[in-house]
């Protein structure tokens, strides 16, 4: 269990230039408001541990939110990089 983007430590850091992600698909689509927010201008954010049949949904939550798909890599286990 974490607090994720809300800890007070991550929230006094922010913005962030990078955010790196490697859990399950659903956890990242509900943290794209926070990741986005928490990124600064320019930013990146890699995102991976998710199946490829399912980066579709966590790239148009990531998208919905400002961010652009900058990278996908292929395979049955994609990364995704989104740039702010």
């Amino acid at each position: 269990v974490a607090d994720g983007m809300e800890s007070p430590m991550l929230a006094a850091r922010a913005p962030f230039d990078l955010i790196v992600a490697n859990i399950l698909a659903g956890p990242l689509v509900e943290l794209a408001p926070d990741f986005a927010g928490a990124l600064a201008p320019g930013g990146a954010i890699i995102l991976a541990g998710l199946l490829d049949t399912q980066a579709d949904c966590v790239v148009a939550a990531y998208e919905a939110r400002g961010l652009t798909l900058a990278d996908r890599g292929a395979g049955e286990w994609p990364v995704l990089v989104l740039r702010a």
